[in-house]
């Protein structure tokens, strides 16, 4: 039971391996994409008057796909590898209750509507839902959750503070406007709409103060809204560097923990390396670096096997081996031609780290002269 369990759920695990996997995932991504598109097209008179019942049943088909799906999930979640032991009702919560639980239940919703008695064409509107069980294919997602998670606390600030002016423009708006203009700024709540617009600088020019006051309070707002807005964006984008730069960071500190070459380094020194070098994928064939050419790189081999060309014969090398070090070395171009004779993985370190590694850690650029030379004889 539990071997059949643990492949039913890798089938539907977006994270696993294997051919099964793949294909699961596959036809998984067509159904969602083939099911909003019927949606999309389905708002059409035309397509709905030539091809409505075909696009039905291709719609319904796959809602109770989906729905089938929530239901298998959510029952054998107890017996799920990747869920804690215990109580089979505690599981299945905290399952349903987790990201991916929460999207799956949501993607059921075309069927419990129409079950709850909407009319099925207002029902297929929920359709659009499914896009978000496309996240966990998405690395991008997971990244943009994570960034959210992380600035959560200055952007709950700013949005606290952007409801403020908000509320204040509108109020100040109804003082200054409500009199002259009392279809626009008659209420409060009239106002609100000229507030949003201005602080957002969207300006779309159907509100707009007629009096002194009301005139500079809107100027006021104008810049407020940019203020706010750039605070905004730099919040963001300082969090998406950071996490983009500690993923980064991981995926290559993993990378170098495979490298022999480095199992000798201290933990300082592994983390110092990791954060200047890159990781490169070449694909087999690929030349990865050609005779003559200035030597403005080395590559350390993660997994795979390159190829020497050198005068009478070809040299390979494999994992844990380098190759273009010679070059950074003497500053003379390349020496040889070296090709990938399967698909590599290859850790970058380019010319200035290397001096500016070689300045501050001579031992480790020794190591590396001394197996070239090795090598060599």
């Amino acid at each position: 039971m539990k071997l059949s369990v643990n492949r039913l759920f890798d089938l539907l695990d977006a994270q696993a391996t294997g051919p099964g996997a793949s294909i699961a995932r596959l036809l998984h991504q067509l159904a969602i994409g083939l099911g909003v598109l019927i949606m999309v097209m389905g708002t059409e008179p035309l397509w709905r008057a030539a091809y409505g019942r075909a696009m039905d049943i291709g719609f319904w088909t796959i809602a109770i796909f989906f729905t089938f799906e929530y239901v298998v999930r959510l029952a054998l979640a107890p017996w799920a590898h990747r869920v804690h032991r215990g109580d089979p009702w505690r599981a299945r919560w905290d399952w349903a209750t987790s990201f991916l639980g929460i999207v799956d239940f949501a993607a059921s919703w075309p069927v419990l509507a129409v079950a709850a008695g909407m009319a099925p064409d207002k029902a297929m509107l929920f359709g659009a839902l499914w896009l978000a069980k496309l996240a966990p294919y998405a690395e991008a997602f997971e990244l943009i959750g994570r960034v959210l998670k992380a600035a959560r606390g200055p952007l709950t600030s700013l949005l606290l503070g952007f409801l403020t002016v908000l509320i204040l423009s509108a109020t100040l708006a109804h003082i200054f406007e409500g009199e002259a203009q009392p279809a626009t700024f008659g209420t409060i709540r009239h106002s609100l709409w000229w507030a949003i617009v201005t602080l957002t600088t969207t300006g779309y020019g159907d509100a707009t103060p007629q009096t002194t006051a009301g005139r500079m309070l809107g100027g006021f707002v104008m810049l407020s809204g940019i203020a706010v807005l750039a605070m905004w964006a730099g919040i963001l984008a300082t969090t998406f560097e950071d996490e983009t730069r500690r993923r980064n960071f991981l995926k290559t500190w993993d990378l170098v923990s495979r490298v022999p070459f480095f199992e000798g380094l201290g933990a300082s020194l592994i983390a110092e390396v990791a954060r200047l070098l890159k990781p490169r994928k070449f694909y087999e064939g690929t030349a990865i670096m050609r005779s003559g050419e200035p030597g403005d790189c080395m590559y350390f081999i993660v997994s795979g096997q390159v190829g020497i060309q050198l005068a009478a014969k070809i040299v390979a090398l494999g994992d844990g081996d380098f190759i273009g070090e010679m070059a950074l070395i003497s500053g003379a171009p390349r020496s040889a031609t070296v090709t990938a004779q399967s698909d590599c993985e290859l850790l970058e370190l380019d010319l200035a780290d290397f001096r500016d590694l070689a300045a501050r850690h001579p031992e480790l650029t020794a190591a590396i002269v001394t197996e070239a030379e090795r090598r060599k004889s």
